[in-house]
């Protein structure tokens, strides 16, 4: 049987269509999937670092009430646990009457600064007959730093200070008079007396 001249032009106009169809409609599946997909996307529009907060190492170490490398220990605290040649060093002679020692005395040849052993708030200051002027700082886990007989004062009650903050400068007070330029300093936590060399140096949060 034999074609007519006009079936094979038609045949390939069919076919032509055809692939015409399915890339159109493949094309716009295509698209169709791709804006979808972008719909779902949730944009960033700000620098993610440059909204970020670093974190920062807390230091909360107790520190020394002075930075001069200069500053020596004159007189201890009175510790019952020492022998009797620290014991000797640790007690104060005033107005005829031995007396155990409830702080630390640092001395140093020139007059040197006063600074918070670590972060707190000024609750006092005052000034005694016998200590001299005299700053009370409280800290965390209820401990409270006191720093007396100062010739100045830097801070006010009420303040917030943190870690080496500058509180004033040594001094002199009638009780230890003989030592000269010094600092008398105390330590207390839940209202008791303790040894400072037992806290000075540690974590606040391990005491």
């Amino acid at each position: 049987m034999k074609l007519k001249p006009f079936v094979f032009p038609l045949i390939y106009s069919l076919v032509i269509c055809l692939l015409v169809v399915g890339l159109y409609f493949t094309s716009n599946f295509i698209k169709d999937s791709a804006t979808k997909s972008l719909d779902d996307v949730t944009y960033v529009s700000q620098v993610v670092l440059g909204n970020v907060i670093p974190v920062m190492d807390v230091d909360t170490t107790i520190g020394n009430p002075y930075l001069d490398e200069n500053v020596k220990i004159a007189r201890y605290y009175y510790n019952l646990e020492d022998d009797v040649e620290r014991q000797k060093e640790s007690i104060i002679f005033y107005n005829d009457t031995y007396m155990p020692n409830t702080g630390i005395d640092y001395v140093c040849d020139n007059e040197f600064e006063i600074v918070s052993i670590i972060d707190g708030t000024v609750i006092d200051i005052k000034e005694d007959e016998l200590l001299g002027k005299i700053v009370e700082i409280r800290h965390e886990n209820e401990f409270v730093s006191s720093y007396a007989g100062l010739s100045t004062i830097n801070v006010s009650k009420g303040e917030s200070v943190t870690k080496d903050t500058k509180i004033g400068m040594s001094g002199t007070n009638k009780v230890n008079e003989a030592l000269g330029n010094h600092l008398h300093f105390e330590i207390y936590q839940r209202g008791v007396n303790v040894d400072p060399l037992k806290v000075l140096g540690k974590k606040i949060g391990d005491l």
